[in-house]
């Protein structure tokens, strides 16, 4: 009995021991202590277990004062922020090394893709590393990370260039150099390297790229060889001779827009739009985004043209000069230290541009089908255009670029008509000049691990004047009818502060992010009869901020979800943008692509029309009161081969667009008001072309329908919009057989309604041009120089531009109409020089 008391008092007291060891304060003060130490202090003077590595834990140092409740508070504090846990089994606690993952080690691939000759970036070059396609930026500027592999095969290619393919090991800072096909006309030749000469159709969805270079080679002016090339191109409206506002999928007027360097060109105004509204000599590179682009763009809800502006020879001076029919052209490049360069562009009219001959303006009676009455009008505008390019380029560390680009132009066009019209005198006096100017600062940054990072201020700025004067004065009776005495001038410019990067997420991701600020500035002002009937001045800023994975899902499949949120603080409304895309390799040649999109446009380019249906287009900013907010929903789909030199392509597409304005006024019953409405465009592309032994043929054609509706008209049902053409084809042929080269094309059109609903009604008038070019190439020395002959229009077939042409009424129940006529048969020659 007794010795059962004294065992339950034995456990008793080791019990209590234990408990009080646990329940006891533990005091720590100690500075620059080893924590080896510290632990041993706890241990001895506290009496607890603990058990641990000496010489591992005294490389760590502690400095503490604080008092816990329990040894476990205690031993949790001096361990957090370490590489050490514990487990206590027994009320031992057990102190070890926590384990920790080695980290895999990245093997970096990033550099440049430049020109090999003049040593210029090459912008948005495709690159395919160890079988996974990418993309460069606008510094031809690339990154691939990988844990697996530190060797690469890489497959480098830019348009006109020769194809790259080589083996490279892990490094940064790399510099790529593919070399032209040509140089000017003159062929380089690389055997057993293939060129990429096709057209870059269906890579992604809804995205084309040219070979700009091919564009000297087709007929029509040197001043607009861009756009000679864009117009031959499936989705882009030739029809009606548009240029300064291209028609890209039925987009309307200032739905879409060109940039150069960043910032937006307007375009000027010439008559027969045979100068394009940039140089096509200081084009590097193009991107024709006809719908479903990511979130790099977010300013309009129709296509975007991006033009890439070259930066000039680094390596030794070069010059260009051109003169044709109509202007002269002349570019120079400055070498400065082989690390920049000054390049210098400037072009004008050097006479008269138009005469009788080339400006017939078709007068017909309206609802007169018999042509026999027609009535041609020869006038003779007195037209003047200049414009000039100044950029300074600056290669900083090899892979970072600074540039400033300028340009300035402006031209002035105006006529006279006095024409009898039966017993009226037609009296006419038109005038508009138009003012444009942009620039842009750039600075490029590669960082170390080949990660990208862009900062551009862009500025922009349209200013166009325009006056008309038109009465019918009755040739018996002294009466003057004054139609319109009007005066406007309006003004739209825009001020960018943009960043934009791009991270190697590991193997697989790409992120790309784009934040930035937008300030908009619109003035308009308009007399009537020498009254001021409108004068509105307003501005506009935003704040824009996008992110897009660029997610390689294996070897086959590019997936790329964004999103892009804009805040316009003139609203005080946030508005999201979220973007999809996918582009499958179905097999060795054959792509699929798909794109989603929503997009917001806030400046618009709204129509005005008055009661005879003739209408002009005016820059507004968005209210939300009277002119909302332009919403869009993009839906692309693609399917493309390439193949032996064959490319094929098939884009079918549908468009939703919110918010289109239309401002109609009528003085004869006092009325006017803006009309608010939605429009579809839907339709579908296909494209054919092989390249051949230096030659190549392509074929193309548009099938799509545009129809708008406005809910505040009497008849609320979907009509067509004035940009609508059913059916398009094009064809285009180039052979080379140096020195000389031929080149001719073909465009068929089905139409225009040529009047905004409800003025729509007429009959469609088909469009029809074949166009020729024949050029020699002389002095193949240092100094190069080309001749050529184009004969447009070379069956003298009758078009009709759009939007130019005017109806005047001539009673109470007959008008006039009065057409502006397209080229007609048009002979031009060049001549064209070049270092």
């Amino acid at each position: 009995m007794r010795l059962k008391i004294i065992k339950k008092a034995f456990i008793f007291f080791f019990l209590f021991a234990g408990f009080h060891a646990y329940a006891q304060e533990i005091r720590i003060s100690v500075s620059g202590e080893p924590l080896n130490k510290v632990l041993a202090g706890i241990r001895d003077d506290y009496k607890v277990q603990i058990s641990f590595d000496d010489h591992l834990l005294s490389q760590y140092v502690i400095t503490l004062k604080a008092r816990f409740k329990n040894p476990e508070k205690a031993i949790n504090k001096l361990l957090s922020g370490l590489p050490f846990d514990y487990e206590k089994p027994d009320n031992v606690f057990i102190i070890y090394q926590r384990k920790t993952e080695k980290k895999k080690k990245e093997f970096y691939l990033s550099g440049q893709i430049i020109d090999a000759i003049s040593h210029e970036p090459l912008p948005y070059s495709h690159i395919i590393i160890n079988g996974r396609p990418l993309a460069a930026d606008v510094k031809g500027s690339f990154m691939h990370v990988s844990v697996t592999d530190s060797v690469f095969t890489v497959q480098a290619t830019h348009l006109g260039y020769y194809i790259l393919d080589t083996t490279l090991k892990a490094q940064t800072g790399l510099r790529i150099a593919l070399t032209p096909s040509s140089i000017g006309l003159k062929e380089v030749v690389i055997k057993d390297r293939p060129v990429e000469k096709a057209t870059q159709i269906g890579d992604k969805p809804g995205l084309m790229k040219m070979n700009h270079k091919i564009a000297f080679f087709l007929p029509g002016f040197g001043d607009n060889s861009i756009f000679n090339l864009l117009r031959l191109m499936p989705g882009i409206t030739a029809s009606g001779e548009q240029t300064n506002d291209l028609i890209i999928w039925g987009s309307y007027a200032g739905q879409s827009e060109v940039l150069f360097d960043g910032f937006t060109v307007y375009g000027l105004k010439n008559f027969n739009d045979n100068i394009s509204s940039f140089n096509p000599i200081m084009a590097k590179d193009i991107e024709v985004h006809k719908g479903g682009y990511g979130v790099r763009f977010g300013q309009r809800v129709g296509g975007v043209v991006n033009v890439t502006g070259k930066n000039g020879n680094m390596q030794k001076p070069s010059f260009t000069f051109m003169i044709n029919n109509m202007t002269l052209n002349g570019e120079v490049e400055i070498p400065i230290l082989k690390k920049s360069s000054l390049v210098l562009a400037f072009r004008q009219t050097y006479y008269n541009l138009y005469n009788p001959s080339d400006m017939g303006g078709l007068i017909r009676r309206n609802h007169d089908a018999d042509t026999s009455n027609d009535i041609d009008v020869n006038i003779v505008p007195n037209y003047r255009f200049r414009d000039m390019n100044i950029k300074y380029s600056l290669k900083i560390n090899d892979n970072d670029l600074f540039y400033v680009s300028l340009y300035g132009g402006d031209d002035k066009f105006s006529y006279n008509i006095d024409q009898p019209v039966d017993k009226w005198r037609l009296i006419k006096n038109t005038l508009e000049k138009n003012t444009q100017t942009g620039g842009t600062v750039f600075y490029g940054k590669t960082w170390k691990n080949g990660n990208t990072s862009n900062f551009n201020l862009n500025f922009s700025q349209l200013n166009s004047g325009y006056s008309d004067d038109l009465k019918l004065k009755h040739r018996k009776i002294n009466y003057t009818a004054q139609l319109s005495d009007k005066k406007t001038k309006n003004l739209v410019s825009e001020l960018t502060l943009r960043n934009d990067n791009r991270f190697a997420l590991g193997k697989y991701h790409i992120l790309e992010t784009n934040e930035g600020l937008v300030y908009n500035h619109v003035v308009l002002k308009e007399d009537t009869f020498n009254v001021k009937s409108v004068d509105i001045e307003s501005f506009a800023q935003r704040f824009f901020v996008s992110v897009q994975d660029y997610m390689a899902l294996g070897k086959k499949v590019i997936f790329k979800p964004g999103l892009r949120l804009t805040y316009a603080f003139n609203l005080n409304k946030l508005f999201a943008d979220p973007r999809l895309s996918l582009s499958v390799q179905l097999g060795e040649h054959w792509k699929f692509n798909a794109a989603w999109g929503v997009y917001h446009q806030y400046i618009t380019k709204s129509s005005v029309v008055d009661e005879m249906g003739n209408y002009r287009f005016i820059w507004a900013i968005a209210n939300n009161v009277d002119v909302p907010v332009l919403s869009a929903t993009h839906f692309v789909l693609g399917l493309s081969l390439h193949q032996k030199g064959w490319t094929f392509s098939m884009e079918p597409y549908y468009k939703r667009v919110y918010g289109i304005t239309r401002y109609f006024f009528s003085q004869k019953y006092l009325w006017q008001g803006i009309l608010v409405g939605d429009s579809k465009m839907y339709g579908v592309d296909f494209f054919l072309q092989k390249d051949f032994k230096g030659h190549s043929a392509w074929i193309s054609y548009s099938l799509g329908k545009t129809e708008e509706r406005f809910t505040d008209l009497p008849d609320d049902s979907y009509h067509r919009a004035p940009q609508d053409q059913q059916h398009e084809i094009k064809a285009a042929l180039l052979l080379n057989f140096d020195p000389f080269y031929f080149s001719t094309n073909y465009v068929y059109g089905s139409g225009f309604p040529y009047a905004p609903y409800p003025y729509n009604q007429e009959k469609d008038l088909t469009y029809n041009r074949w166009d020729v070019s024949f050029i020699y190439k002389f002095l193949n020395r240092k100094v190069v120089g080309e001749g050529g002959l184009s004969i447009l229009n070379v069956l003298n077939t009758q078009n009709i531009k759009y939007t130019n042409f005017q109806r005047i009424p001539a009673s109470q129940t007959n008008s006039i109409n009065i057409y502006a006529e397209a080229i007609p048969f048009t002979p031009t020659l060049f001549l064209k020089f070049s270092l």
